[in-house]
């Protein structure tokens, strides 16, 4: 008897300790990725607890997960797509989702108006169309100045000017005015010293550079698919990721990437890829 219920005990011991186990929550990490369409503001929803959090600009987001929940990830310019949490990501306490595009297939259409032809130089002539007139068609000074990402522009203004110039008319003009003679002062730019001192825009510069990661890391995919640096560098796919993140974390990237020459990109990921590998080999011995 005593055996039986030692044996009951140590059984509800076993199943209340699984049962605690299923019911552990984590706050996963998450990034969710695409080549072509913007990756913020994609709602991501736990169909299991009904929590629910969006991405932000750089596609990341944290919600809180349990084993085998299930993520629901919408939005209007992608497919839904659902993840299971599995072990293996519970483990990790990270996952990297990446979409399609959301393409509507339409009939194909045929429309001529205007009597057109479809030869261009007839229907050109016949239409009239002027050229389209652009800002450097017509040699407007900073016509050809790269437009600023909205990163850029935020770090700008919180670090713009000096931190302390002299005084100018414009600053105590109606000073002058009211007591009849010049005057001298300092300016002091507290907008930009605050702004320094809180740390803002130190985290707008590392915006800014995750950005210019970001964007860098797309064109290696476009010119060179993941699929492909898998197969040739001998690097599981789910890997891939890490080792870009790897290359452009070395102070010499920046300059071959900068070139845009396909051949010493490849190169260099080629002679990377080697060191990666047997970093990543002696992390797992």
């Amino acid at each position: 008897m005593r055996k039986q219920f030692r044996f009951f005990f140590t059984l509800l011991a076993i199943s209340s300790f699984s049962g605690f186990g299923q019911e552990k929550a984590t706050a996963l990490e998450g990034r969710v990725r695409s080549l072509r369409n913007d990756v913020s503001n994609i709602l991501i929803v736990n169909l299991n607890s009904k929590e629910s959090t969006i991405t932000d600009s750089l596609g990341q987001f944290t919600i809180e997960v349990r084993l085998k929940d299930t993520l629901q990830i919408t939005a209007v310019q992608y497919v839904t797509s659902k993840i299971k949490i599995t072990d293996a990501i519970f483990a990790k306490n990270s996952v990297v989702i990446t979409l399609l595009e959301n393409v509507i297939n339409l009939k194909e259409v045929t429309v001529t108006p205007y009597n057109l032809t479809g030869k261009i130089d007839l229907d050109i002539e016949r239409l009239g169309l002027e050229p389209t007139v652009t800002s450097s068609s017509l040699g407007l000074p900073n016509a050809d100045i790269e437009v600023m990402s909205q990163s850029e522009r935020l770090l700008l203004e919180a670090d713009r000017g000096k931190y302390v110039r002299l005084g100018t008319m414009d600053d105590h003009g109606k000073l002058i005015q009211i007591l009849g003679y010049a005057t001298i002062s300092v300016i002091i730019n507290t907008h930009k010293i605050m702004n320094r001192a809180s740390g803002r825009t130190k985290s707008l510069e590392e915006r800014v550079a995750r950005d210019e990661q970001m964007t860098m890391e797309k064109e290696i995919i476009t010119k060179f698919s993941k699929q492909t640096i898998a197969e040739t560098f001998d690097i599981p796919l789910t890997h891939v990721d890490g080792f870009l993140t790897y290359c452009m974390s070395q102070t010499d990237f920046l300059a071959v990437a900068q070139q845009e020459n396909s051949i010493e990109i490849w190169e260099y990921l080629k002679a990377r890829s080697i060191e990666f590998k047997e970093t990543n080999s002696s992390k797992e011995k």
